[in-house]
């Protein structure tokens, strides 16, 4: 794999570690690179790298890790490549989040961000 596309597939995989589609990446890079019953070792492997590349936001330990799988396993890298680059296209769904607003009084301010549904019941 060549140097710009290993940095696209990296910045896919630590796109993908900091959204919900992670699970289903992570499942997909394990049991493409995890043939032979290698699958659970290369889930943990994915995890450490998830955690030392979003600790930071730096991708070196995501290219390091890339790098040092693609010279063990060459004849994955363009199934790789496609699986990573093809990541993006999975929903990017952030966390749900619920706040109830509650008390006596309704002449209070309260201020959100991000996009907000408004349900009133009185």
């Amino acid at each position: 794999m060549d140097a710009e596309l290993m940095a696209a597939a990296t910045g896919a995989l630590v796109q993908a570690m900091t959204t919900d589609a992670w699970r289903a990446v992570r499942g997909q890079v394990a049991a493409l690179l995890g043939r032979g019953g290698r699958e659970d070792e290369v889930t943990a492997e994915l995890e450490v790298v998830r955690e030392e590349a979003t600790a930071d936001g730096d991708e070196v330990a995501a290219l390091a890790w890339l790098r040092r799988t693609l010279r063990a396993n060459p004849e994955f890298a363009a199934e790789l490549r496609e699986l990573l680059l093809g990541s993006a296209d999975l929903p990017q769904q952030g966390a749900r989040v619920v706040n109830h607003i509650s008390g006596g009084s309704f002449t209070g301010k309260v201020f959100q961000g991000e996009n907000i549904t408004i349900e009133s019941v009185n």
